[in-house]
């Protein structure tokens, strides 16, 4: 160990479903502890493989199989192993699921707790059609007494709107999923006329997320713009599901589906926006959902790809200003042709976005936060 690392804090970020280099664990929170230079860091979540280690960068597997009940259960296990091992000054939690073990080995170990709120997980147990009512009261007793867990010195808030939905959580500081990159520069511009566009899904695939109805949308659209592709990436958590999108997609040439059955990685998804001429965001209109801001449009924004999107009046303020989209009803493929001309005459990036929409505009108080922990030396 170099004079150098030693000297660093030693900082150990912990999910199980989470992959070991999510998005938003490692590409971001990671990300500005890293470039802080104060902070050595450890990474606990989902792996296929063992992942390689750096000076400042060690890798923790939660687990290799995401659908294994007993691999949800040997988890807690391997995060108090970790723990033990790792001994860190801050530990950030961005799964509920750990958070006892995190609060009572706290008192033993003297580190500063961090919760990343990542969800608001009792609503979106509304988006799982498998729950019985009386599966989501228990699975919400459950989840609300590990976030209920004392000791809980900060909690990182992935949603402005999260501050009214969980009032009880605080102190805390709002880190939105902001874009973790720089913006492109591009120039207002129209489409022309031509015999085929190019969309894309990404991210996950739920029935709640609007991905059927988008299929259906998109086959209207090619009756008038035959050499059309509607590209579906991302991870489908529901095997019934992904049997579902699977039979929408049967004898539609046009649609390139990847439904994954486990997280893919980001950067696959944006190299997919270099090659599409809309990014698809249909979502239904939920309680779940409505008051979010969906990571893909700042990212959309971001790369100066314009959005179709599910009519909402704040995602629609977003975009407004600086003409990144334009708003469609999924629900009623019957004028899917007459609403998508009208998106095609649309001027779109009359203005560029500001920083706002990156992540590095909430680095500074991000790191600043872990310092103020004070934790022990």
């Amino acid at each position: 160990m170099s004079e150098k690392s030693a000297s660093l804090i030693p900082v150990l970020i912990a999910s199980s479903l989470k992959p070991a280099k999510d998005t938003r664990a490692w590409g971001k929170l990671g990300l500005s502890l890293r470039e802080s230079g104060h902070f050595s860091l450890i990474f606990m979540g989902f792996s296929q493989i063992r992942l390689k280690n750096s000076e400042d960068e060690k890798f923790y597997r939660s687990l290799s199989n995401t659908n294994s009940r007993w691999g949800r259960i040997s988890s807690q296990a391997i995060f108090l192993k970790t723990l033990l091992r790792t001994r860190p000054k801050i530990l950030i939690c961005c799964t509920y699921e750990y958070l006892p073990i995190a609060s009572f080995f706290k008192r033993i170990l003297g580190y500063k707790l961090v919760y990343d709120v990542q969800e608001n997980y009792i609503k979106n147990l509304d988006l799982n059609p498998r729950l019985s009512p009386a599966k989501k009261r228990k699975i919400s007793r459950l989840i609300r007494g590990m976030e209920q867990m004392k000791g809980i010195d900060l909690f990182l808030l992935a949603e402005l709107c999260y501050t009214e939905e969980m009032p009880d959580k605080t102190p805390f500081l709002i880190l939105e999923n902001k874009y973790a990159g720089e913006i492109k520069s591009v120039s207002p511009f129209k489409f022309s006329l031509k015999e085929g566009y190019c969309f894309l899904i990404s991210g996950t695939l739920t029935p709640a997320f609007g991905t059927l109805e988008a299929i259906d949308w998109f086959k209207e659209i090619l009756n008038e713009f035959p050499k059309s592709i509607l590209k579906i990436i991302g991870h489908c958590t529901l095997p019934s599901f992904r049997i579902s999108l699977q039979k929408a997609c049967e004898n539609t040439p046009q649609i390139q589906l990847k439904a994954s059955s486990f997280p893919i990685p980001n950067e696959l998804i944006i190299t997919e926006y270099s090659e599409i001429d809309f990014a698809v965001l249909p979502y239904q209109n939920r309680n779940a959902i409505k008051d979010k801001m969906p990571t893909k449009l700042f990212e959309s924004a971001a790369l100066g790809v314009p959005v179709l999107i599910s009519r909402n009046p704040k995602w629609l303020d977003f975009l407004g200003t600086f003409s990144g989209g334009f708003p469609i009803d999924f629900f009623d493929p019957q004028h899917a042709c007459q609403q998508f001309r009208a998106a095609l005459h649309r001027e779109y990036f009359t203005q560029s976005p500001d920083d706002s929409i990156l992540w590095k505009s909430q680095h500074t108080d991000f790191v600043l936060a872990i310092k103020n922990l004070n934790p022990i030396k």
